[in-house]
């Protein structure tokens, strides 16, 4: 009797013990926190460059697609007034249709210039021009063209389209056409310079080279006059912008002193030296503007006549950031 007694004490005390267990878990809680970042998203960045041109010949400049009298007025090739012209459109990706020269009747003595403007968006890149499939054809021999000044003319019969006289009598040059005040003041969307000639710059992409005198150019060469290469040329536009920058010595120091080419104030306005970075970048919120001349010298013979000259111009870009040694790829 007494075993039966402990013995159910003894049972009745582990119910105890579990409903105590029951009752301390059911109120136990563990200290925690949770941070959470939602919306992730890594993605790409662009490079679009987007080039506009103005066409000058003879004292004319081609708008909406037909030569008229540029300003001031002048009398020369004025029986090309109101005749249809290329190389002139605003600013966009260019097309097949897009051609910067398109003249066949030049004479010893004539000049012309594109007023050409890049404008990379978004992003600082590397900029470059390159002539390609140049094509330097004589095509045709004309009575004064003489033995002795065009030696392709002894060939018999009548020559195939050849090399040619006119890559080696034209001399080519490219400027920059950034005006009065250093750098590039116009072209901002956000006091709403839209083009040259802006307020801030009248003389910036005005198609004039300003000069001091001869040799002393406020608006540099950034291609020094010559010849064209009839195997064609390839230009590093941030070489020229670099050396140029680097012949500034102080001067860019007041509103660009840290050389990246980003000269603005407290209100995103372009102050001097905006687009002149040390290393010779295109600035992405900077529109470039250069003048790419030509000029058939008055001392030119027969032996260019009927001759042509044909090329392909292109302007490229590549990424600037983790670039530092500029690479373009095919």
């Amino acid at each position: 009797m007494l075993n039966l007694l402990n013995t159910r004490i003894l049972i009745s005390g582990a119910t105890v013990l579990a409903a105590a267990a029951l009752i301390i878990g059911a109120t136990f809680a563990f200290f925690s926190d949770t941070e959470t970042s939602t919306g992730n998203t890594l993605a790409a960045g662009a490079i679009d460059l987007k080039v506009d041109s103005e066409a000058h010949y003879a004292g004319l400049v081609c708008q909406n697609s037909v030569w008229v009298d540029d300003n001031p007025p002048s009398t020369t090739r004025q029986d090309l007034v109101g005749e249809e012209c290329d190389g002139t459109w605003s600013l966009k990706d260019l097309g097949g249709d897009d051609i910067f020269f398109n003249l066949d009747d030049i004479k010893p003595g004539d000049e012309g210039e594109n007023t050409i403007s890049l404008h990379v968006f978004d992003n600082d890149a590397w900029g470059r021009f390159v002539i390609s499939n140049v094509q330097d054809l004589d095509n045709d021999c004309t009575e004064p063209e003489t033995e002795s000044s065009d030696p392709e003319c002894s060939i018999t019969p009548t020559p195939i389209p050849g090399v040619g006289e006119l890559a080696s009598s034209l001399s080519f040059h490219v400027w920059l056409d950034q005006g009065a005040i250093l750098g590039f003041q116009c072209f901002n969307p956000v006091n709403g310079a839209t083009g040259a000639r802006c307020s801030e710059d009248p003389t910036e992409g005005d198609n004039v080279q300003q000069c001091i005198s001869e040799g002393n150019c406020q608006e540099p060469d950034l291609i020094t006059p010559g010849s064209l290469d009839p195997n064609g040329e390839t230009h590093n536009i941030w070489e020229g912008l670099a050396l140029y920058r680097a012949s500034l010595s102080t001067a860019c120091n007041a509103t660009d002193g840290d050389g990246d080419g980003h000269a603005v104030d407290e209100s995103d306005n372009y102050l001097a030296c905006h687009g002149l970075a040390d290393d010779g970048r295109l600035v992405g919120s900077a529109t470039y503007y250069f003048g790419l001349g030509w000029s058939l010298p008055d001392n030119v013979g027969n032996e260019a006549q009927t001759d042509s000259l044909s090329a392909t111009l292109s302007f490229e870009v590549v990424q600037q950031r983790n670039n530092p040694n500029p690479t373009f790829t095919p």
